[in-house]
């Protein structure tokens, strides 16, 4: 029986000569087994604690020598094992809970040389490098020459960074990287996006910068990254079209579009209310959709795109009278009520998906107001970019107003922006 986990070894007659032993949790691997070489029932059992320096290992006599177990935290992959001869505590942690409670209940039947047969032993023999060694977490690969070709990156990995490779497209060994949290492949030439990317199910950062990328997948947008990216950058590609899409990534923070070809940002982008940091400078953005005043940022850069002239906001669309199909779409969207392909007709999902939002925060669809207002960028974040080079920081704003109220409300009052 083997377990790895971190291991610090204390021993406890340092304070009775007035010394105070502190030790670094070290990677290691522990196995319960007879000397090799030893078939005798009789023979004795021991623990061999292998770590990076000592491969060959330490041996421990486990008959009747350990005098306590301290598993409190066994559910934390933590516990401690007291030795009688010589006198040391063996603080076990970072162990896979479930292998760490059958560890410790083998442990305890060689101490009492009881149900012997029953025990899983190995024979006592030096750990292997992978055994010992600390998991990789962080990778960094600058170089084409250096980047792994014929061998797998390791599963641990957490964090990876490829830049400068000249990548084409994403490797599928990459895509199988389960514990990876931040994926960074920015200045490459990658120019489309698998839909298996959905498969890194602890994604928090996805850095897709400097590449060649004009089409986001709507599978990306679904489970597991919906709930776990945080961060997406993808500044400077050849993006046209932000997909309505992308608004599912309701968990984003930081989103980077500056320096592609945008002309429109989505209409539902107000969805994304946890979002932070939104940077879409050096696009083609003529006017803001009605959905951004929404947002609540710290920091907002939209310098450089050929916005509309900062005009009077003016209202001189006429209301229609709302159809029955509209009644009923605007009380689903209101009760957000979810609806699918499965359930209603895709006519009508395309429908419910065309929501617009009044002014006021209300749903509307084809009877509405279609007009432009202005909005000062300071009231939607802390810190604002300039649009030019002059200073500017009101935009032009698609808005609707879903009602004659409505419309006489924004009549009295032309220069209020208001949910």
């Amino acid at each position: 029986m083997r377990l790895t986990c971190d291991i610090d070894i204390a021993s406890r007659l340092l304070p009775t000569q007035g010394m105070v032993g502190k030790s670094k949790g070290v990677r290691a691997s522990l196995s319960i087994g007879k000397r090799t070489g030893t078939d005798s029932k009789e023979a004795a059992i021991y623990l061999l604690v292998c770590t990076a320096k000592e491969k060959t290992g330490i041996k421990y006599r486990l008959k009747e020598n350990i005098e306590q177990f301290f598993a409190k935290f066994i559910g934390e992959g933590k516990a401690t094992v007291r030795l009688k001869e010589p006198q040391l505590d063996i603080r076990l942690s970072k162990a896979n809970p479930v292998d760490l409670k059958n560890f410790l209940g083998a442990l305890r039947l060689a101490s009492r040389n009881a149900d012997i047969e029953k025990l899983q032993l190995t024979p006592l023999t030096r750990a292997t490098s992978s055994q010992v060694e600390k998991p990789q977490t962080r990778m960094t690969v600058l170089k084409r020459k250096d980047y792994p070709l014929t061998k797998s990156f390791p599963r641990s990995l957490e964090a990876l960074k490829v830049s400068n490779c000249s990548l084409t497209r994403i490797d599928f060994r990459i895509l199988d990287l389960k514990k990876l949290k931040v994926l960074d492949l920015s200045e490459n030439h990658i120019r489309s996006l698998p839909t298996s990317m959905e498969h890194l199910v602890s994604l928090s950062e996805l850095n897709l910068s400097h590449n060649q990328l004009s089409v986001f997948p709507p599978e990306l947008c679904k489970e597991p990254l919906k709930s776990t990216l945080h961060l997406l950058d993808l500044s400077h590609n050849k993006f046209k079209v932000i997909p309505p899409h992308i608004t599912a990534l309701t968990k984003l923070v930081h989103f980077k579009l500056e320096r592609n070809e945008i002309m429109r940002l989505p209409q539902a982008i107000g969805r994304l209310q946890q979002l932070r940091f939104f940077s879409a400078g050096h696009n083609q953005i003529k006017t803001l959709p009605a959905g951004f005043i929404r947002l609540r940022l710290d920091s907002l850069d939209l310098f450089g795109n050929p916005f509309l002239d900062d005009g009077p906001s003016t209202a001189t669309s006429r209301l229609k009278f709302p159809t029955l199909l509209e009644i009923a779409a605007r009380m689903v969207r209101k009760l957000g009520l979810s609806y699918d392909e499965n359930e209603i007709p895709k006519p009508l999902c395309d429908y419910l998906d065309s929501m617009k939002k009044c002014l006021c925060g209300s749903p509307c669809f084809e009877s509405c107001v279609h007009f432009l207002a202005r909005v000062n960028l300071h009231r939607l974040a802390h810190t604002v970019t300039s649009l030019d080079h002059t200073g500017r920081t009101n935009a032009p704003l698609e808005a609707y107003l879903c009602s004659q109220r409505c419309h006489n409300r924004y009549q009295n009052n032309p220069n209020a922006i208001w949910r």
